[in-house]
């Protein structure tokens, strides 16, 4: 006799999508999908964390080979991350433009904390693991998650950057990030938006890192996931920022280009972000306001 697999966000009963081998060591990842809230999900997926998230992992050796935190940490204003790390800071002093406590939650290297640092912002992290000691080796202050417990209620803004899909239980995780922020502070998130790839999900370059990517959300989805967590789902206006997050995850894509340049800078990114936008729908993805 089956039984039926619920919804992590919204207990529904789910059903199975397909399955996608693991980039690693070809494990296979039983896919499922919620027809109610739409919530994807691995079902089987890893839980040895620090053989997935090694150094091999943040060097773009790993289960994800478009990332390669080393490389913009050895690079920190140079490398076409800044284009995202900018629209950060434009849509935190959007929010605070007095300043206030940010909190990178999820940092990976710290790269954001220390780009946000040298711009005069009040920004600490939270990472785990080897990710963690390399950070802290640096320099910036990186706190683990016992540590933020000393600080509740204590931050205005907080981000979560590529975070939701490594992680299996989002409404846990955000409820735990609620009790940091001040009422009225801002949580703003970035993840895929699965919702153009509904009908072929296992197509989406999201799922194709099934290792470490386990939790795949549309735009109601993450609206769900906040409404249940202490927090009222809002609209972002896309000119704030988004611009220059999407032109970084353009180039990211492509993999041609690891530096920043003036020649990159004179292309017409408002066309090709707009274009973006409407084809992959990056910016309907909610940000939560605490209650």
């Amino acid at each position: 006799m089956n039984v039926a697999i619920l919804c992590p966000v919204c207990s529904h009963a789910t059903h199975f999508i397909g399955f996608q081998n693991g980039r690693l060591d070809g494990r296979r990842f039983h896919v499922n999908g919620c027809p109610s809230c739409h919530y994807a999900f691995v079902v089987n997926y890893r839980h040895d964390y620090s053989t997935i998230y090694d150094d091999d992992y943040y060097a773009g050796q790993g289960a994800d080979p478009s990332v390669d935190y080393l490389h913009e940490i050895r690079h920190l204003e140079s490398t076409i991350r800044v284009y995202e790390w900018e629209g950060l800071c434009k849509i935190f002093k959007d929010f605070f433009p007095e300043g206030g406590r940010w909190l990178d939650y999820g940092c990976g290297l710290a790269g954001l904390v220390e780009y946000a640092q040298h711009r005069g912002h009040s920004i600490i992290g939270c990472e785990y693991g080897w990710a963690a000691s390399a950070a802290k080796q640096r320099g910036p202050l990186i706190l683990s998650e016992d540590e933020l417990a000393e600080h509740r209620e204590a931050f205005d803004f907080v981000t979560l950057v590529e975070v939701l899909e490594h992680v299996a239980d989002p409404i846990d995780l955000l409820r735990r990030i609620r009790t940091l922020m001040k009422p009225g502070g801002v949580l703003f998130l970035t993840t895929g938006n699965a919702q153009p790839w509904r009908s072929n999900l296992l197509k989406w370059s999201y799922t194709r890192c099934p290792d470490v990517h386990i939790s795949f959300y549309e735009p109601q989805t993450v609206k769900l996931c906040l409404q249940a967590s202490g927090f009222q789902a809002q609209t972002l206006n896309y000119g704030v920022g988004m611009e220059s997050i999407i032109k970084f995850k353009i180039l990211k894509n492509m993999r041609w280009f690891k530096y920043r340049s003036r020649y990159l800078d004179a292309l017409p990114w408002s066309c090709f972000c707009r274009w973006a936008d409407m084809r992959y729908q990056v910016s309907l993805h909610p940000y939560g306001v605490a209650l």
